[in-house]
């Protein structure tokens, strides 16, 4: 009798490590030591660690009040690997120690480090690594000038090295506990320090295959990757456009930033743009955002970031080529063109499949949630139960609105919330923990991981036509 060998493929392998990963770091967070109070909470643990790996940034506590030193340090740790991913830390050991290097493992390190293809992937890593320490480094720098003086050298160095990494790995954590401040609330009229968190936030969103082929094609566009292009147009235009809407939605409302300066509401109106991207950080009580930039919201946490990046979201790539794609059918062209070239079939059946499985996620977790915790009270991350709105005062309530904010932000990899996540059941959290593991790890990669196996049907059925719209 013939034993089926069980194989592990370079995709397989990749979420595997993300699992594991996720549940060392519970453990870890679960040790005594690791919380201020002594007595760990297992699900707060799992949360935690999930939202740290997945570099989401959603909190059912406050980071700095409930964990110690060691805690904090296992936080920035889980975030570090979950925005360089485990397998593209081992991927560059292996094939800078590793004297015979197979082909699976330049491809598993090619799908981990999100490139395009397995010669030059060890450049890659290098720029991988180098880039990315390169860049938290100076983060961190220039963060320490806004954060030594209030917290001083100690606590102040850390909080710049916590807030820098978070930033560039796209997860939206931070320690400003410490001071009583709610996310970056206390530094919405510094201009360096929003600046600094702004650009680590888009950099780590481009991916990682970006900056390579930029610099090494020496900052020529002409020469970059039809991929590289459409993340750099792409990205450029999603910004401005969130920008200038932010503004035009929120310059009045003295909720958010009616009442700041004008150089104030212009510098927030783009952090609005960038940190939807999926960071997380916000320096206002978004329960306050008028109806247009709380859709506005939603909607760049749905498209995130870009592939082989820090960032979740369906991706901007993916966002692109169903935009095209629809163009071109409205057109009736046979053809799915970008900037004059050809799009492959397969990518197109892949952006539609990935976009519809994050509808299909997000639909069914609002109704499961909806149906577990709706029309609980809850205090917003402000300390506020109340929610002012034509200076009249409107309790809190969990519901529609709140819980599709929570599950987009979760699946994207965000970590925005408009309060609710401490206050939802385990049912919930559970889901929320789901959401962003499929988040982080992709949906159309999941989908590959219990496909990879399967046969292709022998016979090829005869098409027939079906009415559409």
């Amino acid at each position: 009798m013939k034993v089926k060998r069980f194989k592990f493929r370079p995709i397989g392998i990749v979420v595997a490590s993300f699992v594991i990963v996720i549940f060392v770091g519970a453990g870890l967070l679960c040790l005594p030591f690791a919380v201020r109070s002594g007595k760990p909470d297992f699900l707060i643990a799992l949360f935690s660690a999930t939202s740290a790996t997945c570099v989401t940034g959603h909190t059912v506590i406050d980071p700095y009040t409930y964990f110690t030193g060691f805690g904090q340090a296992v936080m920035l740790l889980l975030i570090q690997i979950g925005g360089l991913g485990f397998i593209t830390i081992i991927s560059l050991f292996m094939l800078y120690i590793k004297k015979d290097v197979t082909l699976s493992d330049r491809k598993l390190a090619m799908q981990s480090a999100g490139g395009l293809k397995m010669a030059g992937v060890k450049g890659l890593l290098k720029y991988i690594f180098i880039g990315t320490f390169a860049l938290e480094f100076l983060g961190a720098v220039l963060l320490a000038i806004s954060f030594v003086p209030r917290y001083g050298w100690g606590l102040g160095i850390w909080q710049a090295v916590f807030t820098s990494i978070s930033s560039f790995c796209n997860a939206g954590f931070s320690l400003t506990g410490a001071g009583g401040d709610y996310s970056l609330s206390g530094y919405a009229s510094d201009p360096l320090f929003l600046l600094t968190v702004m650009a680590l936030i888009t950099i780590g969103g481009l991916g990682f295959y970006v900056w390579y082929d930029v610099i090494h094609n020496r900052f020529r566009p002409s020469r970059y990757s039809l991929h590289t292009k459409v993340v750099l147009i792409s990205t450029g235009a999603i910004l401005l456009l969130g920008w200038a809407l932010f503004m035009a939605f929120e310059w009045n409302n003295a909720g958010t930033i009616g009442k700041m300066n004008a150089g104030d509401k212009i510098l927030n109106c783009l952090f609005f743009a960038v940190t939807p991207r999926t960071a997380g950080h916000y320096t206002v009580d978004m329960n306050y955002f008028s109806d247009g930039a709380y859709i506005l919201t939603n909607l760049l946490m749905f498209v995130g970031g870009s592939p082989g990046s820090t960032a979740g979201g369906v991706k901007t790539t993916t966002f692109v080529v169903v935009i095209v794609t629809m163009v071109a059918a409205c057109r009736r062209e046979k053809q799915v063109r970008l900037l004059k070239r050809g799009i492959e079939g397969d990518d197109v059946v892949n952006a539609v499949t990935v976009s519809m499985l994050y509808v299909i996620a997000i639909v069914f977790s609002v109704f499961v949630i909806c149906g577990a915790d709706g029309g609980k009270p809850y205090v917003s991350d402000y300390g506020n139960s109340v929610t002012v709105v034509a200076g009249q005062e409107i309790p809190n309530i969990i519901g529609f609105k709140n819980v599709l904010f929570e599950v987009i932000s979760a699946i994207s990899a965000t970590g925005l919330t408009l309060g609710i996540t401490a206050e939802l059941s385990a049912l919930s959290q559970v889901i929320l923990i789901l959401l962003m593991f499929f988040g982080r790890v992709g949906g159309y990669t999941l989908v590959l991981v219990f496909s990879e196996t399967r046969r292709p049907p022998a016979i090829t059925r005869m098409p027939e036509h079906l009415m559409i719209g």
